[in-house]
């Protein structure tokens, strides 16, 4: 699922990149090449940082369950008892 995002937001950026780098060359050819083989290395660099931050570990994830266990946690939320003044 994590792809379908990853998919999603590149395409985006390589679209409007496309439209773009065609408006760019439409008006000057030498000048927008170098701007466009830039931002090539700029949507690569960034894909790759984007996989490798998919890619990297996370914390653990504890889960609510039907017992309410995890009220029971050193962090649990605050109950009426434990307001000032109760």
């Amino acid at each position: 699922m994590n792809y379908l995002w990853l998919f999603a937001v590149a395409g985006g950026a390589a679209l409007l990149g496309i439209a773009l780098a065609f408006g760019m060359i439409k008006q000057d050819g030498r000048r927008s090449v170098a701007a466009i083989a830039g931002a090539f290395v700029v949507a690569i660099g960034a894909l790759g940082l984007g996989i490798y931050v998919q890619k990297a570990p996370t914390a653990p994830l504890r889960a609510s369950d039907r017992e309410g266990s995890q009220n029971h946690l050193p962090a649990a939320a605050t109950t009426e008892k434990d307001l000032p003044g109760k």
